[in-house]
């Protein structure tokens, strides 16, 4: 094998290798069994002039919504946004709203990236999140993670790589 080809060959693996793990959930405190998490839709991206923007909260949302009740010790309740689609929804108002429907935990955050390619245009699909567990108590955070990420091909969609995210919350974050 040519040194080239062993050069460029180690490269690609090392980069490989370097995508394959999600940064870590930083989990102050685990989630009881048996527990209800209320989870408000997220608020969509805001970068100017992606069209695929509009609406990845709600798909964001559900989708997290919908993995984390997966899991039989976990119950997650979706929440319609109090606010705009687009509009901030800071941690503190997010602890009120779930707080006043009864629930002792709370999932806010936000979409930071949501792009969709046409299939075999040979441009990465993308998504991205920042996402908060919030006792509503006292509104402490119990977790956070956050994360952007592209495909390796485009034959993945940017609601697979919010799945991978979701379930590596999920896991995170189970007692």
């Amino acid at each position: 094998m040519s040194p080239f080809l062993k050069t460029t060959l180690c490269t690609s693996v090392l980069a490989l290798a370097g995508c394959a793990s999600a940064p870590p959930v930083t989990v102050r405190s685990q989630v009881p069994g048996g527990s209800e998490i209320a989870i408000v839709m997220f608020r969509d991206c805001t970068i100017p002039g992606q069209e695929d923007c509009g609406g990845s909260g709600l798909t964001a949302g559900s989708i997290f919504a919908r993995v984390l009740s997966e899991k039989p010790s976990l119950r997650a309740v979706p929440l319609s946004r109090p606010v705009a689609a687009s509009a901030q929804l800071d941690d503190s108002a997010a602890v009120a709203f779930a707080k006043e429907k009864g629930y002792k935990y709370v999932l806010n955050g936000e979409v930071e990236d949501y792009y969709r390619v046409a299939p075999m245009t040979f441009r990465t699909e993308r998504a991205g999140v920042s996402v908060r567990l919030l006792n509503t108590a006292n509104g402490d955070v119990v977790a956070f993670f956050s994360e952007r990420t592209h495909s390796a091909s485009n034959l993945t969609t940017p609601d697979a790589l919010l799945q991978k995210m979701a379930v590596h919350v999920r896991d995170s974050i189970i007692q």
